[in-house]
């Protein structure tokens, strides 16, 4: 019996060599199209194994891997024919290496890059600013970087703060734990700055593994899609976006709701939004039709007042801000830029988006959709109509696509890449082009895959519902 399947170690290796190519450059901000190339390069790679591994049949459920031996014994015992004395069954045990290996690649490939400073992002940058504020007995939802007060917190790295006169949005989860992170490691960079901001990382690349162990007790080597893919090794553990602090806590609510786990599940749900606000909308797919699960409700209310009330009402007050994600700022939007050019206007955009959103929540709730099910359709829906969608977006999906894997959502989180093509302009001539018409490289074969899933999935449907 071989310990590692030959089809998944010669593409993960590829994988590893294409990732440590990607290290030795650098800064990489003077590779961009070198970058961009690897990264789909290597995505491609991914899908294969991706393919691979969902073609496969899926393995025995836990509680059923647990009971085959106790039926063995059994059946020893009782002297019947053919019975495996002593043994236990193979399936669980290939599965559990083969969990293991998909684990040991896994963190290969991110130690591989680990060492690269952010490169494609300023936002580390605010993260530590915001931790600083902290540290000084001030609020982040209270002032910003541009606020005179705060001059003494500037330093070489100023200058490259993102919206410098915009106050926080992060969720207090995430202000916190970068404010526990700053202050723990920044002994460790002897007052250099940027080895500071390169030590801010760790919170999302612990969340990250936390995250891919969570995500193999759930499904399995289905944990590949996630665990494997360019997107989050790049934009956690090189980057250092935050977007896996709330991640994690989702994946966790999810875990606990298929267990009917309620009051677990709807305390990490609580935990998901203290991270980042927008997880907020997923709150009437876990309460459901179920009108005794509402009252679990008041548990995410109280975890998220718990998590704010070190720093007041800032958040609330600085909420209506955050709305740009839906419609304001334009960054890689696909069908928001259909609904401004058929509306003419930026606000009933921004409003028909936002509808769209309550509708798709809407819609999955009456029909009862399973929960993981429900918010992969949401929150395909929340990117697919935003104005903002930046590359690291994707790694919401990309979290829930072990549980209901999408061959057009992973095509998308392997071209977004392409999206970094507005680097070059940005650090040569100073000018943002996030609507380029380059974009259409990314979306026109998500949504022909996405337009022939669903068409099969229907003509599928309709083959079953002939035949009973």
């Amino acid at each position: 019996m071989r310990r590692f399947p030959i089809r998944l170690l010669i593409p993960g290796l590829i994988e590893w060599s294409a990732l440590a190519y990607l290290a030795s450059w650098t800064p990489l901000e003077r590779h961009i199209v070198e970058v961009i190339a690897i990264l789909v390069v290597t995505s491609a790679v991914y899908l294969i194994c991706c393919g691979l591994i969902l073609k496969e049949p899926q393995s025995q459920k836990p509680a059923q891997a647990g009971a085959a031996p106790s039926m063995l014994r059994n059946s020893c015992a009782a002297g019947r024919p053919g019975a495996l004395c002593g043994r236990v069954p193979q399936e669980p045990l290939q599965a559990y290496r083969l969990g293991v290996w998909i684990a040991v690649f896994a963190v290969l490939f991110r130690l591989t890059v680990v060492s690269l400073p952010p490169s494609f992002t300023d936002d580390v940058l605010r993260y530590r600013w915001e931790a600083r504020v902290q540290l000084e007995g001030d609020s982040p939802y209270e002032v910003a970087p541009s606020d005179p007060a705060f001059a003494r917190l500037r330093d070489e790295t100023y200058p490259r703060i993102s919206g410098p006169d915009f106050r926080a949005v992060y969720g207090p989860f995430t202000e916190l734990a970068y404010r526990a992170a700053y202050r723990c490691t920044r002994g460790w960079a002897g007052g250099d700055a940027l080895r500071e901001v390169f030590w801010l990382k760790l919170p999302s690349m612990i969340c990250d593994l936390a995250l891919i162990a969570v995500l193999l007790r759930w499904r399995g080597k289905a944990a590949l899609l996630y665990a494997w893919n360019p997107l989050p090794i790049f934009e956690f553990w090189v980057n250092g976006h935050n977007d896996s602090l709330m991640l994690l806590p989702l994946v966790l609510a999810l875990f606990a709701a298929e267990r009917a786990r309620w009051g677990w599940a709807f305390t990490a749900l609580g935990m998901a939004i203290s991270a980042k606000i927008w997880p907020a909308a997923l709150v009437p797919l876990f309460a459901g039709r179920n009108l005794a699960r509402w009252k679990y409700t008041l548990l995410t209310a109280a975890v998220c007042a718990a998590w704010m009330a070190p720093f007041g009402l800032g958040l609330i007050r600085n909420g209506p801000f955050a709305s740009g994600f839906l419609g304001g700022w334009r960054n890689n939007d696909s069908i928001y830029g259909l609904l401004l050019w058929t509306l003419g206007d930026a606000y009933r955009a921004k409003y028909a988006a936002a509808a769209l959103v309550v509708v798709s929540v809407f819609w999955v709730t009456v029909r009862g959709w399973p929960i993981s099910r429900a918010c992969l359709a949401v929150i395909t829906v929340l990117l697919l109509v935003s104005s903002n969608s930046h590359p690291w977006y994707l790694t919401w999906l990309l979290a829930l696509l072990p549980a209901h894997p999408s061959l057009g959502l992973l095509l998308w989180t392997s071209l977004v890449p392409l999206a970094y093509q507005v680097l070059p302009a940005w650090e040569n001539l100073g000018q943002w082009e996030g609507v380029s018409p380059l974009r259409w490289f990314i979306y026109v074969p998500v949504f022909l895959l996405l337009l022939y899933e669903w068409f099969a999935s229907t003509w599928k449907n309709r083959e079953k519902s002939q035949v009973h």
